[in-house]
């Protein structure tokens, strides 16, 4: 009998969201939850091109026959609920019965499935079906799709590099993955592993695999169950204030963004500047939550919110501040300092912005009028010359000292004190792996342990950098994708992370010594990634401004 129905009006129009496929990874999320609805164990994904070419997902789920496969790629119609009463009883992740559909009208699609009985597989371009074959595969289903808004170039236009978007579906392959730990999760791009997760018993087993032990070590596990709110998952201790990338929320298993009950989480933590680590899984009963509000599902609504949230806050504070806590007093170094440097659309008026040639740099070197620097918020550097002034700016200045030095191969190298130690995920060991003889000829250098930890005990000479710093270094070096082997584009990263960052205050004599080695580089304008670094400001720009020209 077939699984897969056409939900009748009245339900069309309760769950109706106009399901929208925006870019890669909503493909990737729409065809894993269908995986994990079908009971899959193992999930595999490839992708092309940040997935703007290819996504392919396959499963070993429970499949479909001739007729449900059929059903399955027409709007509305599904196997998770077949009348409004459902609609309150929602407890897959899919249930509009609109992916499939959507899918296949943006892309050359092909689904391929088999029940364990007989296999099928669909064709289907721009959503019309251009056949329905026999398929000997075994149980399961794989979903090809290619070329995705090949019929919509409007807003093909609008996706953004390979790499943002294989890093959007990377963390969505990892979210589910933390959920799901018994489910292995397998994703490679053009032949390469990215992720390759092995199923697990436990949530706790899988954070040791895909965080850091540095990280994993500092967490309490959560478990509170009162009046029907299951509260369950893993946080932080209270003196834990290391940047990170665990922020996980989930309502029944589903992973959602719900800015209501991050904030009651942060608030609990007393605001700290750096927000705690945490995955929290909020289990209530399904008629309690609306997940109809949104068309990603991604959204959701409790009932009775303000409970629920007190609850959580409850269930954080006995856990966190019953625990005895271990402060480090010990002094941090200047260099260590947060990185303030945000990131803007800055729009520099092109005739202010030094240019680059030999004769403006020696121009800009003779006017030099005084030995005298000033900071402005501790991110700029000023200086008085004989025909106006000069701004620079601190960070991207040493970043080009740096990037030339080492790219001269006149950097040398200076021990690290206190060397810094950094427990990698696997995709960053993996990144490691593959940098690491081209780290080495740009000085920095590092010892390798078990279980994904180094330490690095030698940078550049010119770096001011501390571990906070370091801490992406590998996760920025895999963005660069198929230029990771490139020495020139590793050279920009390791610059970047060992200078001097925006908010940083400097001496002086620092600031003198800044400015003299960055007129001493070839290119003292532009940083390696092309930003200004040095603007000028004539005397008769100023008069003309204060209305004296």
């Amino acid at each position: 009998m077939s699984r897969i129905k056409v939900l009748p009006p009245d339900v069309r129009r309760k769950i109706a969201a106009g399901e929208v496929i925006l870019r890669p990874v909503s493909v990737i999320k729409e065809l894993v939850e269908n995986s994990l609805d079908a009971q899959t164990t193992r999930v595999d994904i490839d992708v092309t091109n940040g997935g703007k070419h290819k996504c392919l997902v396959n499963d070993d789920g429970i499949g479909m026959d001739r007729d449900d496969a059929v059903h399955a790629t027409e709007r509305y119609t599904t196997s998770k609920i077949s009348n409004l009463d459902d609609v309150e009883r929602i407890n897959t992740y899919g249930f509009r019965g609109e992916a499939l559909a959507s899918i296949a009208q943006v892309s050359h699609f092909e689904l391929e499935t088999s029940d364990g009985v007989r296999g099928t597989r669909i064709e289907i371009i721009g959503g019309a079906i251009k056949g329905t074959f026999e398929s000997q595969r075994p149980r399961g289903t794989r979903v090809k799709v290619s070329n995705l808004f090949f019929n919509l170039p409007a807003r093909h236009k609008f996706l953004k590099s390979a790499a943002w978007e294989r890093r959007l579906i990377v963390e969505t392959v990892r979210t589910y993955a933390l959920i799901c730990p018994s489910v292995s999760f397998s994703l490679s791009e053009n032949g390469r592993s990215i992720v390759d997760l092995s199923g697990v018993d436990s949530i706790e087993k899988r954070i040791s695999i895909m965080f850091p032990r540095s990280l994993a070590d500092v967490l309490l596990a959560i478990d509170v169950n009162i009046s029907g709110v299951r509260i369950r998952g893993f946080c932080s201790r209270p003196d834990f204030s290391s940047v990170h990338h665990m922020h996980y929320i989930y309502v029944n298993s589903r992973p959602v963004r719900y800015s209501r009950v991050y904030r009651t989480i942060t608030s609990t933590y007393q605001n700290p500047k750096n927000p705690p680590a945490f995955i929290i899984n909020i289990e209530v009963e399904p008629k309690l939550v609306d997940i109809n509000i949104h068309p990603a599902k991604n959204e959701v609504k409790f009932r009775d919110e303000r409970y629920i949230l007190d609850l959580l806050a409850q269930a954080l504070k006995k856990k966190i501040y019953t625990k005895t806590t271990i402060v480090d007093y010990r002094r941090i170094d200047s260099a260590t300092a947060v990185d303030k440097q945000t990131k803007r659309d800055t729009r520099f008026v092109q005739e202010t912005v030094v240019p680059y040639a030999p004769e403006e740099k020696a121009d800009i070197v003779a006017d030099k009028d005084t030995d005298e620097f000033w900071q402005i918020h501790n991110t700029y550097i000023l200086s008085q010359t004989k025909s106006g002034l000069i701004i620079v700016d601190q960070h991207v200045a040493h970043e080009r000292i740096i990037y030339e030095s080492i790219m001269k191969g006149k950097h040398g190298t200076q021990s690290l004190l206190f060397p810094i130690t950094l427990d990698l995920t696997p995709e960053e060991y993996r990144v490691y792996k593959k940098t690491k003889s081209i780290l080495r000829e740009l000085g920095v250098e590092f010892k390798e342990f078990s279980s994904r930890t180094i330490v690095i005990d030698s940078l550049p000479a010119d770096a001011i950098v501390g571990r906070e710093s370091l801490v992406d270094l590998f996760r920025e070096l895999d963005g660069l994708g198929n230029l990771i082997k490139d020495k020139k584009e590793v050279a920009k990263v390791v610059a970047c992370r060992s200078a001097i960052k925006a908010g940083q205050k400097l001496s002086a004599n620092e600031m003198q010594s800044l400015v003299d080695h960055l007129f001493a580089c070839e290119n003292p304008y532009t940083c390696p990634h092309g930003r200004p670094i040095v603007i000028r400001v004539t005397l008769d720009e100023l008069a003309t401004r204060f209305g004296r020209g």
